[in-house]
């Protein structure tokens, strides 16, 4: 018989990852075997730390002890052994083999005093070391499929950082560029490649899970302590990785933080940014705060909260519309330098005209929250404005897009040049914006059937002419602005609805499905609207069959039995409805609609327009 290892019945330590995380330390495989936290991310399970006894010492100083709040993350060790299953040339090599190597960390001092040589954070600048090349790539796929809507690094000077290896000296930086990294890999993964030029599989190694933990645990906990732009601006692109990878929670978590950290800064106003600042600096602040802020109106209008920053308290202005390369050549300058005396920059033209177009929508959210308050409600109605109208407002707007460079008034096809495709971008997002502002404005007028429909295939056409490639690669976020279709074409359902009303709004449900379809192929964290739509639409019609075989007239014709989706038989009009027969109006049973995707009364966190489009109480 052989001999059984010590205490196998009973793990006494945890191993030194699982020790450092703070996490539970489960041998499936085994008691001498790996545990399972080390064997998921290909990490030695080590015990080198020293042993002591358990408990804590009698009078001991509170500097002595373990800080209780170590960062939280996926991979943390300093060493990783290799696959000897891999080459050198495999860029999984990049996560293990390449970690072996022992790395100072005390540049980590010059940049924050309150991190030393045996910080955790110690692991993952080996990691950004060991998958440099990977970084790098990252970096151009940054640049290629979301820089277009959110140019919060200055291209070319941050590719300089990059190849000399800055980031490893400067904690912010490194978290900003960890977050990059984390949002990049996550486009990629969920399809936002257009181009053959980059390898899928070589960029989802590491996995965006890991660049997310890296620029997670760079943030200090103490946010007093996370100075200078960095530390915003990694918090900002880790909101938007949120939202890429469908979690809300997150998402409004890191967008809290940045503004907390932008306020602590004073980026809402150019006075309090330090004087001595360049011309790349400058406007890079000023991409950061607009982005943000078209983040914060676009989170607040379909994903549920508040507008934290108002553009009328901000003093900052748009950033200069000249392209990259003139920036690059500006010397050294005071914040009041002018760049525009220089060729003018089609693309920032139309990232500007879409941040006027969410300061637009930022009042007609307020205008849609004026309906839902009684005209004697106090202070409120002290400060009532007159409302302008929707259609007014569009008018205005409509005027406004069409003194828009030609480039910017039609999406074309996706090249796979970045200097071109960047303005391919910005009218993808203008379209989108223009639309998303439509349904908001429309939502506040008292429509009926056909104006609901026609504002839904208004949209659904404007999509349809849009280039595949750039609704893939803009990604999540689009799938929330075609979730106002889904509450108007729902609060059309919940109305009395006619034959030929209800042949035109399954149409438009089956045109929306098919689009969800092609822009969630690909997708990691998929909502399955497509199908929950084309489920719905088949429940609806079973039920209208149903109901028309029991009340239909004898002389009526049959079903057309070529009509059919998917399998399963489509309801037809027939002859012309007579609009005097009492059973031509009808309104869908309540438990047809109950597990509707995009419903008027969605909590604050759930469906599409929470606040803005939801239906006032009679």
């Amino acid at each position: 018989m052989p001999q059984r290892p010590r205490k196998v019945q009973r793990i006494s330590r945890a191993c030194d990852l699982c020790h450092r995380r703070s996490i539970k330390c489960t041998k499936t495989r085994g008691p001498l075997e790996p545990c399972q936290n080390c064997v998921d991310f290909d990490i030695p399970c080590t015990y080198e730390r020293p042993l002591r006894k358990r408990g804590g010492r009698r009078g001991a100083r509170q500097g002595e002890l373990e800080p209780a709040c170590q960062p939280g993350g996926d991979v943390a060790a300093t060493t990783i052994s290799p696959r000897p299953t891999h080459s050198e040339d495999d860029p999984q090599v990049c996560v293990t083999a390449q970690l072996s190597t022992p790395v100072n960390n005390n540049h980590w001092a010059i940049a924050d005093p309150h991190y030393t040589s045996d910080s955790p954070l110690t692991p993952w600048k080996a990691l950004a070391i060991a998958c440099h090349s990977v970084v790098q790539e990252l970096a151009q796929v940054y640049f290629e499929i979301v820089y277009p809507i959110f140019p919060l690094f200055h291209p070319p000077s941050f590719l300089r950082v990059l190849r000399d290896e800055k980031h490893l000296k400067d904690q912010g930086l490194f978290a900003s560029t960890m977050a990059m990294c984390a949002l990049a890999s996550a486009r990629a993964r969920d399809g936002g490649l257009y181009s053959n030029q980059r390898s899928r599989s070589r960029l989802s190694h590491p996995p965006p899970e890991v660049f997310w933990a890296a620029a997670k645990e760079s943030i200090p906990r103490d946010l007093a302590a996370a100075r200078g732009v960095e530390y915003m601006r990694a918090c900002a692109i880790l909101s938007i990785a949120a939202i890429q990878n469908g979690q809300m929670r997150d998402m409004h978590q890191y967008l809290g933080m940045y503004h907390t950290l932008s306020i602590m800064e004073g980026l809402h106003d150019e006075k309090l940014w330090p004087r001595d600042l360049s011309v790349v600096d400058v406007e890079v602040r000023r991409r950061l705060f607009w982005s943000m802020y078209t983040l914060d109106v676009f989170s607040a209008t379909v994903l549920g909260g508040i507008i934290r920053f108002r553009e009328v308290q901000s003093n900052v202005r748009y950033p200069s519309e000249v392209n990259d390369d003139v920036l690059d050549s500006a010397i050294e300058a005071p914040i009041s330098a002018d760049c525009t005396t220089h060729e003018p920059s089609v693309w920032m033209r139309g990232w500007n005209f879409t941040t006027d177009l969410y300061r637009i929508l930022e009042h007609a959210i307020d205008g849609q929250r004026q309906m839902q308050r009684t005209a004697n409600e106090s202070p409120w109605s002290l400060f009532r404005p007159t409302p302008v109208p929707g259609p007014l407002i569009m008018e205005h707007v409509h005027s406004l897009f069409s003194a828009l460079p030609s480039q910017l008034q039609l999406t074309k096809p996706a090249t796979g040049d970045p200097e071109h495709d960047i303005v391919g971008f910005q009218s993808a997002n203008i379209q989108a914006t223009l639309q998303l502002l439509s349904m908001v404005l429309s939502s506040s007028e008292d429509q009926g059937v056909e104006e609901k429909c026609e504002v839904a295939g208004n949209v659904l056409s404007v999509f349809s002419t849009v280039p595949i490639e750039y609704l893939k690669a803009i990604s999540s976020p689009l799938l929330y602005h075609l979730g106002g279709i889904g509450f108007i074409l729902g609060s059309v359902m919940e109305g009395s609805l006619s034959e030929v009303s209800y042949q035109r709004v399954r149409k438009l449900l089956l045109d929306m499905a098919a689009l969800l379809s092609q822009m969630e192929s690909g997708l990691t964290r998929s909502t399955g609207a497509s199908e929950r739509l084309k489920s719905q639409v088949k429940r609806i019609d079973d039920y209208m069959d149903t109901t028309r075989h029991a009340n239909i007239r004898s002389e009526q014709p049959g079903i057309d039995q070529s009509q059919h989706f998917e399998g399963y038989m489509r309801p037809t009009s027939g002859q012309p409805v007579d609009f005097d027969d009492p059973l031509a109006y009808f309104e869908l049973p309540s438990d047809l609609l109950d597990d509707w995707p995009w419903s008027s009364g969605a909590g604050l966190l759930e469906g599409m327009f929470p606040m803005a489009l939801r239906k006032t109480e009679d």
